[in-house]
């Protein structure tokens, strides 16, 4: 009797064995959709990143030009982190495609990452190490904006904060 409780505890402990935490971390991030799911997520340095709270996407027309953003923040033990997308003042408007996201320009796309809405961290996309964002579907009539994204970028003391695995799926 004694050797079949230490058995079924055995059982019970490797049961509850971490096994069910994905072993690759962008397995934790939430799939690549096309549907308006309201989703928002990348790896900074190999760590998930979840927006958490005020994921969105706007498209305004204004000046002849059109502009695009894209963002989802957090708060957590480092502080509110924000990632923005920018497609800034394009003529000939956004559409579904690849575009390198450089330094913040007219008539170009980039990648800004604030901690604390920039008090303690300001930091953003160049045009000597550009990123890239993947626009997989632009959707006018469903309001639909989704994508995938990757840059890098430097934080206060000159490390490089690698952004990676980044997907978003948002109604604007």
């Amino acid at each position: 009797m004694r050797k079949l409780l230490i058995t079924l505890c055995l059982l019970v402990l490797q049961a509850c064995s971490n096994d069910d935490q994905p072993v690759n971390p962008v397995d934790a991030l939430p799939l690549i959709t096309q549907t308006g799911e309201n989703t928002f997520a990348c790896l900074i340095n190999g760590k998930p990143f979840f927006s958490s709270r005020d994921r969105r996407a706007f498209y305004t027309f204004a000046d002849g030009a059109y502009t695009l953003g894209i963002s989802g923040s957090r708060t957590d033990d480092i502080g509110l982190r924000s990632i923005n997308l920018v497609a800034l003042d394009i003529v000939e408007g956004v559409s579904e495609g690849s575009f390198p996201l450089n330094a913040r320009m007219s008539g170009g796309y980039s990648a800004e990452y604030f901690i604390d809405g920039g008090l303690t961290l300001e930091t953003g996309t160049t045009d000597e190490t550009p990123g890239n964002l993947t626009i997989t579907r632009f959707d006018l009539e469903e309001f639909i904006v989704s994508g995938t994204f990757e840059f890098s970028v430097k934080d206060g003391e000159d490390n490089t904060l690698n952004f990676t695995d980044g997907r978003f799926d948002l109604k604007f």
